[in-house]
């Protein structure tokens, strides 16, 4: 019986000592961040573009705004979401660009190829941003520095010398990401635990993920005007200022270094929007690109796995106020079905418009997972669902417009496949 008690203590002992001896540091995820992505692609294609301001835009009107603005566009004041006639005021030499959605997607594919070729992607947040964990020797502070030139090289030669990268080191992700803003462009920044949290002190509250005017207005409230003071925040002046002690207890431990798993996201929203190009500012010309709207929204909400609860939709004049209204798809969990959407438009559609219709919206909301809402009981519903459904396999396998609601007759080629923040089109998602 002794000797039983000797092996296992015997077996702990060689135990500890294995995970004692195992190589570890103090920095976990190496964050890249791909600077002015989209510019830069168009610089890397275009070389008379190189060393030029540049902006990428979506559609040829001064209506429109700016969705990317290359440094040397940045440094005189064009950013993202500049409207295209003030660009033009502050930098009469700019070059616009109109964008190109497909072929930023075929380069971030390959940029994931060159840091694949480094370091494993564990994920990909957006069409320019990816991180990977940091594994045993890799954690070392000097052995993580040269991964992260590792990983720059391996981008510049497999993708182009004008796509550039920041990358950042950090003990947990979400640090790891704000490095990435501490230096740009082509910045390498690593947070060591006995940097945080006096290392952010020089940013300012909106360079946080994470922190946006709504956020940013409470802080002020509390009279927390710098990360310095955010930082030196109890946990329980942190729940307080927050009203939720689980959004607390996370901002607290990103703050101080600690490395939380991962949590999984409830999507709450899908949207669509676009700027009629002029032969599409009419009355018919708004409902069908409206429709077009819807029915791109619906498709997307499917594919998430989602139904709605309610719709909005807005019309934007050129000289009267817009048109808003909000619907109800339905009780117990709304609808996922582009017709009953479709039909809710035209029976809230005006008769006429104010003003000349500009810009159309929809945002469908209060989302629930699929999972979570009950058949209905009656059939025609059912059969609509089925319907919406069997759309979707059909234009997946033969082309996006090979079945569609003839109310966006006229439209199928409005609003072409554009790149959200944070999801990046499959090919089947093409027009």
């Amino acid at each position: 019986m002794w000797f039983n008690s000797f092996l296992k203590a015997l077996d702990f002992w060689f135990l500890f000592g294995i995970v004692k001896g195992m190589p570890d540091g103090p920095l976990r995820y190496l964050y890249v961040d791909m600077n002015s992505y989209f510019a830069s692609v168009e610089q890397q294609e275009n070389a008379a573009l190189r060393g030029r301001p540049v902006a990428v835009i979506p559609t040829d009107t001064d209506r429109t705004c700016c969705i990317a603005a290359s440094y040397e566009a940045k440094w005189v004041g064009v950013k993202t979401g500049t409207p295209v006639w003030q660009a033009r005021e502050i930098c009469p030499t700019i070059e616009l660009v109109l964008a190109r959605p497909r072929l930023y997607v075929q380069y971030h594919h390959r940029i994931i190829d060159a840091v694949e070729s480094c370091l494993h992607v564990d994920q990909v947040s957006s069409i320019d941003e990816m991180y990977g964990k940091l594994m045993g020797d890799e954690r070392q502070p000097a052995n993580a520095i040269a991964l992260a030139n590792k990983v720059k090289t391996a981008i510049r030669d497999a993708v182009g010398e004008s796509v550039r990268c920041s990358v950042g080191l950090a003990p947990n992700c979400w640090l790891a990401k704000v490095a990435t803003d501490m230096q740009k462009p082509d910045g390498l920044v690593a947070i060591l635990p006995d940097e945080i949290p006096t290392k952010l002190y020089p940013l300012k509250l909106r360079d946080l993920p994470g922190i946006g005017k709504g956020m940013s207005r409470r802080l002020e409230r509390h009279r927390v005007q710098t990360v310095e003071q955010l930082c030196q925040l109890s946990l329980k002046q942190m729940q307080d200022i927050w009203e939720s002690k689980v959004m607390a207890d996370i901002w607290w431990a990103q703050l101080h270094g600690q490395d939380l798993p991962s949590r999984p996201t409830r999507r709450r929203t899908v949207s669509h929007s676009h700027v009629l190009a002029p032969k599409s500012r009419t009355d018919p010309g708004a409902r069908a690109v409206m429709a077009r709207m819807i029915h791109k929204a619906a498709t997307r909400m499917r594919s998430l796995g989602y139904w709605a609860q309610h719709m909005q939709m807005t019309v934007k004049h050129v000289d009267s106020p817009s048109w808003t209204v909000k619907v109800s798809l339905g009780a117990s969990g709304g609808s996922n079905d582009t017709l009953v959407m479709v039909q809710k438009m035209s029976e809230l559609w005006p008769t006429r418009h104010a003003g000349v219709p500009i810009q159309v919206m929809v945002l469908l909301y209060d989302m629930v997972p699929e999972n979570s809402v009950a058949p209905s009981l009656f059939e025609e519903p059912r059969k609509q669902a089925e319907l919406a459904v069997t759309m979707d396999k059909i234009n997946k396998k033969y082309g996006r417009h090979a079945a569609f609601l003839g109310a966006m007759w006229g439209a199928q080629e409005s609003a072409p496949t554009r790149i959200s923040f944070t999801q990046v089109p499959k090919d089947s998602d093409w027009d």
